[in-house]
């Protein structure tokens, strides 16, 4: 056999084709498997390099074989080569194009449906005869091979098939070289003709019978393709960057990028690009031709962002221009920042309100970290210094007074913001400022401590309310008040001269009228004189006492009521009347007695002086409850009488001071009974008694236990 094939030319160049073909298919297969098998697109073009081995490997023996059945063994084995071939060739440009969606089992188990029924049909066709119908021993040069004569249907639905696949992944090759850049078309321009040698010789073979009927020349084809692939692996390393690559980068990738060529040309684009584009297929075009004009026109004055407004919405995107000196090509990369324009619109227009709102606020309000720094100035703050906020935000304190040093407590004021801040509790403290028309002014500074999102500093929020009308209030309000008592104490020491002066003088004229000889000529003058006399001791009696019965009482004692009213009705002893004491043993409150004997004493005494006896006063309980309940509440008590009650025209003058419908009267009883009762902190009203009568009610008394 061997001297045969020497013998034959032509069969010897055909085998050592063959033996060449399959070393460069394992040479380029085993490279590929060391440097890229982790790849995916590696290893289905290592799968698809195996399968061209195969096919070479069955042809070449398949020349050989002396028996049909040898010869049918063979050709099973060529075709697990033909059969695999078009379903990888087709996997493989699926992933080179990118669209790695396509390459999933259910997929791969369609496409190969054919080719895996086409492999046993082969192995039987001589059952059935569906693939080859005959055979004939024919002459290659000087040898005798068998070969084929007739074919059968299967034979054609199968390279129909197999011609489709190679036609859908040339297809997409093809598109693959149209939409890519320079550097993807330059692998199609290798890859591309590559494979179209290895499919034209096959297809001449199957329709021409060329150029042997014998001879398949399919892999003398694949020997040329497996060569020019292998310049591609290491001109264009189409396995390393491919379409795979491009579609998982660059098309995924957010922002929009447009690569120009230095004619510029589009040479590509991604999807995130389209927006910007008025053409959905730039490739090749004239980059201001598919820009819109507005977008070239702010690239061309080196604007760092890109508006779009032809949109319901305006766009914005950050523009950067990246090249490189070695690489024929510019990068436009656009990055959207519309949401970021959006935020800091909203960001700024929260910040105006806000400024709107501190700047309202009438008192100095500000925000200052721990360097010293003014954060956040309102107006009224500001016009402390002379100044507006914004000259004073951003700056340290120390830089906007320039008279630091002459300001006093500066420091202080400085070391309580520190102090906030470091212990993170509010603090409020009263402080003297001189504002810049040299004006002294008081402030209640409340300083709250926080922290500052924009900057993640601590910080320190001062708010300052102007007490200087208060201070000056509270000054007059001291003044007044020691005034006051400087007038209370004068009148002390006038009542006493009062006192002293006025009634030992009255004491005189009584006992010298005594003395007088009770003619009755002289009787009449001589009583007048004496009630006169007794008439002044008694109203300078009362204004005494009215002169101190308003003071705050300052130690109450617990005291009966009952026995103040018992006691202070044995200190009148009123001829013609009658007390009827109606007050539980046990009702005690806390009062000062002898002011509160007082009220008894003058109540009892404007009963007789305004009615005639027979006389009944009655001295009761207020409660709120039913009488006879003993869950009753005591609220007070009364004093009313028997008599003919107070006239209505009377009714709002009878506390006025010195007011009185009797001759004999101070007019100042009353007004010494409301005195005291407010003294105590109880209210005093009138009104008709049970019988008529006038009453006297004392409410708002807390009775003890």
């Amino acid at each position: 056999m061997i001297a045969d094939i020497v013998g034959s030319p032509v069969v010897l160049a055909y085998t050592a084709i063959h033996f060449f073909t399959i070393v460069l298919i394992v040479g380029v297969g085993v490279y590929t498997a060391r440097n890229h098998w982790d790849d995916p697109l590696g290893r289905v073009f290592i799968i698809l390099l195996g399968t061209a081995a195969i096919w070479t490997v069955g042809a070449v023996v398949r020349l050989f074989t002396p028996t049909l059945n040898l010869f049918i063994a063979a050709t099973t084995l060529k075709y697990v080569g033909i059969a695999g071939s078009p379903v990888v060739f087709l996997l493989f440009a699926l992933l080179y194009d990118g669209r790695t969606q396509w390459v999933s089992r259910p997929v791969i188990v369609v496409i190969s449906v054919i080719p895996a029924l086409t492999i046993p049909i082969v192995a039987t066709m001589r059952l059935h005869g569906l693939l080859y119908g005959s055979y004939a021993r024919t002459t290659v040069d000087t040898i005798s091979v068998l070969s084929v004569e007739t074919v059968g249907l299967w034979y054609w639905l199968f390279t129909v098939y197999s011609w489709a696949l190679v036609a859908i992944g040339s297809g997409l090759l093809i598109d693959a070289a149209i939409q890519r850049s320079r550097l993807y078309r330059l692998q199609l321009l290798i890859l591309l003709p590559a494979i179209g040698i290895s499919w034209t010789t096959n297809i001449l073979y199957v329709i021409w019978s060329w150029p042997h009927p014998a001879l398949d020349p399919t892999p003398i084809g694949f020997g040329l393709t497996t060569l020019l692939l292998g310049v591609a692996l290491f001109s264009t390393q189409f396995v390393e960057i491919s379409p795979v690559a491009r579609s998982l980068i660059f098309d995924v990738i957010e922002d929009a990028v447009i690569v120009v060529d230095q004619a510029g040309r589009v040479i590509d684009v991604n999807s995130a690009a389209q927006p910007l584009l008025s053409d959905p297929h730039p490739i090749g075009a004239e980059l201001t031709a598919v820009l819109g004009t507005d977008i070239a026109r702010q690239i061309k004055t080196d604007s760092a962002t890109v508006e779009i407004i032809d949109e319901p919405m305006p766009r914005y995107y950050r523009y950067r221009e990246l090249s490189r000196s070695d690489i024929e090509a510019r990068v436009l990369v656009f990055t959207e920042i519309t949401e970021v324009k959006e935020s800091q619109r909203v960001a700024e227009q929260a910040h105006e309100q806000l400024r709107q709102i501190v700047d309202l606020v009438p008192d100095p309000l500000y925000v200052k970290n721990i360097d010293d720094e003014v954060l956040l100035s309102n107006e009224a703050n500001a016009e402390l210094h002379g100044l507006a906020p914004e000259e004073i935000e951003g700056k340290r304190e120390r830089e906007i007074e320039s008279d630091v040093e002459n300001i006093e407590n500066f420091d202080k004021y400085r070391q309580r913001e520190i102090e906030v801040i470091e212990t993170g509790d509010p603090m409020t403290f009263e402080e003297e400022l001189v504002g810049p028309d040299g004006e002294t002014k008081f402030f209640k500074t409340t300083r709250i401590p926080f922290e500052t999102t924009e900057r993640n500093k601590e910080a320190v929020l001062g708010y300052a309310r102007d007490v200087t009308d208060l201070k000056e209030y509270e000054q007059e309000l001291e003044d007044t008040k020691r005034r006051l008592e400087q007038s209370n104490e004068k009148l002390d020491q006038f009542a006493g001269v009062v006192s002293h002066d006025l009634q030992n003088p009255l004491h005189v004229i009584l006992g010298y009228v005594s003395l007088l000889d009770s003619d009755d000529d002289n009787q009449e003058y001589i009583e007048a004189i004496e009630q006169s006399a007794t008439r002044m001791e008694d109203i300078i009696t009362d204004l005494l006492k009215l002169s101190r019965v308003g003071q705050d009482i300052e130690e109450p004692e617990t005291v009966s009521l009952a026995t103040v009213a018992r006691d202070s009705w044995d200190n009148i002893k009123i001829d013609g009347t009658d007390l009827n004491l109606r007050v539980p043993e046990g009702a005690t409150v806390k009062a000062d007695r002898s002011r509160l004997m007082n009220v008894f004493e003058n109540l009892f005494r404007n009963a007789r002086e305004h009615n005639n006896p027979p006389l009944t006063i009655r001295v009761g309980i207020l409660n709120s409850g039913t009488p006879g309940d003993h869950s009753e509440s005591l609220t007070g008590f009364f004093i009313e009488d028997t008599g003919d009650g107070i006239p209505q025209e009377q009714h709002d003058e009878i506390f006025d001071h010195g007011y009185t419908t009797n001759t004999d009267g101070t007019g100042f009883g009353l007004s010494i009974v409301k005195e005291v009762v407010e003294a105590h902190g109880w209210s005093l009203s009138h009104c008709d008694g049970e019988d008529g009568g006038a009453r006297f009610e004392i409410s708002d008394v807390d009775f003890l236990e």
